[in-house]
This record gives C-alpha cells, sequence and structure tokens, in this order.
C-alpha cells in the first residue's frame, strides 16, 4: 500500500472516531441535562379539593308575629357589641378570621353551618376553645320558613349534634338562614332549646361590596348592643378578612367593648 492510500485511511478512521465521539457526547450532555431537570423539579403535592357552597346572603323579612321574640339587639344602655360570622367554617376565611380577633383579645360568635361543621371539625374546635360563642345556622342553609316541621327539626338536630361532637358544647343559640324566621320555625328552635338571634347591622359582605364599604357599615352605625352580620363562609371573605381590624381598632376607639352574643344577651337581662 503507498503512503498516499494510507494517509487516506488513517484520516477517515480519524473522522469517524471523532463523530463517534461527538455523538456520544451529546447523549451524555442530554442525559445529564435530563437528570438536572428531574432534580430540580419537585413532585407536586395534591392538595385536598374543598368545595364550599356560595351562599346568596340577602336577608329575609322576619314575620311580624315573632319579631317582638327575636333577638336583634342587646341592652340600649351598655357599650357593648356584638361580632357575628355565619356560615363557617371555612377552611380559607375562619383561621385568618381566628387569629385577627385572638390578636386583639375578642370573643366573637360564630353560626356555623352543620354541614361545614362536619367537614371542618378542628375549626369549630378551635372557635370554641379560643372562647368564641359557637351557634347553630342549619345544616344545609335553608329558608326554614319553608320547610315543614319535620324538616326543620332535622336541619337543627343535625347540626347541634355535630358541633357538640366537633366542640363537646351544644349550642344554645340559633341564627335562621337569610334571618328567615316564622312561628313554626321560632317553635322548632324553642323545643330544642335555642334562642333564635338575628341582628341590627348588616355589612352586606357577602355581595362584595369593598373592605371600605364594610368598614364603614359598622362605624357609622354603631351604638350600644348591636349585633353586627359578617360572613367566614359562604363564598369569597377576603374583604370580610381585610375590614376586621379596621373595625376592631375603630370600635375600641369609640369605647365599646366587643362581647359575644351571649355576654350581650346576660348583660341585657
Amino acid at each position: 500500500m503507498d503512503l498516499g492510500a494510507l494517509m487516506k485511511k488513517i484520516f477517515l478512521l480519524l473522522g469517524i472516531l471523532v463523530a463517534c465521539l461527538a455523538t456520544w457526547g451529546s447523549v451524555i450532555v442530554a442525559y445529564a441535562s435530563d437528570t438536572h431537570s428531574v432534580v430540580l423539579t419537585p413532585t407536586p403535592t395534591v392538595q385536598p379539593t374543598a368545595t364550599v357552597k356560595v351562599i346568596n346572603d340577602k336577608p329575609a323579612t322576619p314575620a311580624p308575629e315573632v319579631v317582638q321574640s327575636v333577638i336583634f339587639q342587646g341592652s340600649s344602655t351598655k357599650p357593648e357589641i356584638a361580632l357575628t360570622f355565619d356560615d363557617g367554617p371555612n377552611p380559607v376565611f375562619t383561621g385568618p378570621i381566628l387569629n385577627i380577633l385572638s390578636s386583639n383579645h375578642v370573643h366573637a360568635t360564630f353560626f356555623c353551618v352543620g354541614e361545614n361543621a362536619r367537614d371542618y371539625p378542628e375549626m369549630v374546635a378551635r372557635e370554641n376553645s379560643e372562647g368564641h360563642v359557637v351557634g347553630n345556622h342549619t345544616w344545609t342553609h335553608p329558608d326554614l320558613t319553608k320547610a315543614s316541621d319535620d324538616t326543620i327539626e332535622k336541619e337543627l338536630t343535625d347540626t347541634s349534634s355535630v358541633i357538640q361532637s366537633d366542640s363537646g358544647v351544644s349550642p344554645v343559640l340559633f341564627r335562621p338562614p337569610y334571618g328567615a324566621i316564622n312561628t313554626a320555625v321560632k317553635t322548632q328552635a324553642q323545643q330544642l332549646h335555642l334562642t333564635p338571634v338575628l341582628w341590627n347591622i348588616d355589612t352586606q359582605d357577602w355581595s362584595l361590596p369593598g373592605t371600605d364599604a364594610i368598614v364603614r357599615s359598622v362605624l357609622d352605625h354603631a351604638g350600644n348592643g348591636d349585633i353586627v352580620l359578617m360572613h367566614d363562609g359562604g363564598g369569597d371573605r377576603s374583604q370580610t378578612v381585610a375590614a376586621l381590624p379596621q373595625i376592631i381598632a375603630g370600635l375600641h376607639q369609640r369605647g365599646f367593648t366587643l362581647v359575644t352574643v351571649s355576654q350581650l344577651i346576660n348583660d341585657m337581662r
């Protein structure tokens, strides 16, 4: 074999070797890149999905024959106000509301929906353990004035039962959904030793009017013995959470003591 032919074979072999090395290097880089990507990407954590019933809490008008026997307000001679929260507990908003109340040393009243109390028992237990009053707000939040006596009784007894199970305390206060109450509802509540409680300041927070509007609805109308209606469940309550510290600060500046509905009733008597 002459020298020229030999050199051609050598160059050919070198070319093949270089090509193989280049290909192998690409495979190594790609593998390293893929391995790096897997290390840096954490395995997603699957969070439980909470199904929250959205409640349009537009108030109804109580039947005239029961208005005089339902609690709307406490004593007009004592500078006390009760903050109340309906439709919870909620896995997103109840906790922050409890944190705000705790940091301000305020006790409130929570009227819990039974099916939510069943789903979030730790929230109900916390409400009770932190000195708040837990009341009955029915199992499914229906308009009880349109329900049969048997349905009214079941809505109330099932809710009281789950609250008792969650907190160790059976509720003695009852708030009819939408404030809808008539003689039949009142009679069923009395037979179950539940005192019906409504309100005289409605923040309309369920309609998402804005944080400032919620604050002003309380501070512009605050008076002795008022019962303030807010919500910790039934929908987006972020505006309520944002408004609460301002409401508490404003009421304290005006000289009001914030109490539970139970204390309001005791002081009224």
